[in-house]
């Protein structure tokens, strides 16, 4: 093994550094075998090796300072990982990232073989890369209590781009597939091709039970995963009360960071492309519409390509794909681009600042011809100010923002949406991804409250039916189900008129 180790873990790394001759030295003040002891007494260990008064000096196992070095590595760098870290490496080779649609009979074959490959690892449940293995990142199953939800934060984008070069090199760890790269599905695009609805890409059963935090089981064995028909998704994705397509160019028209992500330290909003990511997950069908098993679906993989992909796009567009240029555009908070233990992508061993420049990883995309995003700049004019050197129309058809403000959703069981209802019809809504168990998930818990808003035109609000907000919970099996607003911190309406920024 050679020192020093940039981020060591206790599982590969630090438990071995002890030999059973150490062990056996130490045993009258700790237990050297133990990772909550070593833990305990890392300062102390740390300045008695560095003193060389451990290992006893006259034995002749005194650490070179290398070693040393990996030892405080895993304190500063790491907070003390346990396990084992899922280890990123850039490409030799470049990987250019094409559309479902692009791909040839070769091309969709040796995918198919990937995915076959690393599914037929699933029955091996020490296989990190396994399809289950690795689809479990995301949340279930929670085995040893550590899940993983990177969403709604600052981390969610390179969190999710560190996830999409692990998966696939799984892919590429299966023979014959070492070149084979993960296509992305254009949501806005075309039809979802027949072939995703052929196996391996459909039909999955879980080969596992899938458990929660409490051991329970949550998803049995033996179930099979659910998604809906390729045309219902087009039909759902152009439904204009999701507003998929309007907050996909709000993003990439952005010109800083917390515009583009959309949900920050900034009046707790879910805009951007984290609310059309969220939209996204919901009219694609049961499985991908819940966190909690998101990853087992094949088509994830396509769809959160994508995402990736608009993100680099982004990038790209602004000249913002190295780290310095990224940083500039970063308002407020900024520690998450920081080297620091609680940066780290866990359970990756990389942190937000390594993923900014896709470059760097020999990733690409090859982006579909004459994409449009057109920016549609609205202000509210009761409660904002625009400077008077910029002009501004007045629509012909009243725009209204209509804000619900002050949503707790710590104690709403699962991804739910948010809708704006006259009588039975949903005038607006907006889906939001999470867990089953907010309240068990550090990044949830901090991220708690939020508030979204809906641009609606004066047309379409009816004059004789009373408006008011429903929350609705997405259930097993996909139901919805009414959820009581004063157990999601009895949120507030707000209304402004809209004018447009020219």
């Amino acid at each position: 093994m050679a020192h020093p180790i940039k981020r060591p873990s206790w599982d590969e790394h630090i438990k071995d550094l002890f030999v059973p001759d150490d062990a056996g030295c130490m045993a009258w003040a700790m237990d050297l075998r133990s990772y909550d002891s070593v833990k305990a007494n890392a300062a102390k260990i740390s300045e008695w090796i560095g003193s060389g008064r451990m290992p006893p000096p006259d034995e002749g196992r005194s650490w070179p300072e290398d070693q040393l070095t990996t030892f405080r590595n895993w304190a500063t760098n790491t907070g003390y990982m346990e396990k084992a870290f899922v280890r990123l490496k850039p490409s030799v080779r470049p990987r250019v990232r094409r559309s479902i649609h692009a791909l040839d009979a070769d091309e969709i074959n040796l995918l198919k073989t990937a995915f076959e490959g690393i599914m037929a690892r699933d029955g091996d449940l020490d296989n990190t890369q396994s399809f289950f293995k690795v689809a479990g990142i995301h949340w279930l199953p929670t085995t040893d209590n550590e899940a993983y939800c990177r969403h709604h934060d600052d981390a969610y984008n390179p969190w999710h781009r560190a996830y999409l070069m692990a998966f696939e090199d799984a892919l590429r760890s299966v023979e014959g597939c070492e070149d084979v790269t993960l296509p992305y599905w254009d949501i806005l695009g075309d039809t979802i091709p027949d072939w995703v609805y052929d196996a391996p890409f459909y039909g999955y059963k879980y080969p596992h039970d899938l458990t929660g935090f409490d051991g329970s089981t949550v998803v049995a064995k033996g179930l099979e995963i659910s998604r809906f028909g390729a045309a219902a998704i087009k039909q759902n994705v152009t439904d204009e009360s999701d507003n998929i397509a309007d907050k996909i160019s709000e993003a990439l028209n952005a010109n800083e960071w917390r515009g583009f992500n959309g949900w920050g330290d900034w009046g707790n909003r879910h805009e951007g492309i984290i609310r059309a990511h969220d939209n996204g997950h919901g009219v694609c069908g049961d499985t991908i519409a819940d966190q909690n098993v998101a990853a087992f679906d094949p088509l994830f993989w396509f769809f959160h390509c994508n995402w990736d992909r608009l993100w680099w796009k982004w990038q790209s567009d602004h000249n913002l794909r190295s780290l310095i240029a990224f940083q500039s555009v970063v308002e407020g908070d900024a520690n998450w681009l920081k080297e620091a233990p609680e940066t780290l992508l866990s359970p990756f061993d990389v942190n937000s600042a390594e993923m900014i420049d896709l470059g760097a990883w020999k990733v690409d995309y090859e982006h579909p011809p004459a994409e449009n995003f057109p920016a549609d700049v609205l202000f509210a004019a009761s409660t904002e100010n625009m400077a008077a050197t910029s002009s501004f129309a007045v629509p012909t058809t009243e725009r209204l923002a209509v804000r619900v403000n002050d949503i707790n959703r710590l104690d709403i069981p699962g991804s739910f949406l948010v809708m704006l209802v006259s009588g039975e019809d949903v005038i607006a809504k907006t889906s939001v991804f999470q867990p089953s168990e907010p309240r068990a998930c550090a990044n949830c818990t901090k991220h708690g409250e939020f508030g979204t808003e809906f641009i609606v035109t004066r047309d379409k609000l009816p004059s004789e039916t009373p408006l008011r907000v429903a929350i609705k919970v997405r259930k097993p099996g996909g139901a919805l189900e009414d959820f009581p607003l004063e157990r999601a911190g009895n949120p507030t309406v707000s209304i402004s008129v809209m004018l447009s920024a020219q």
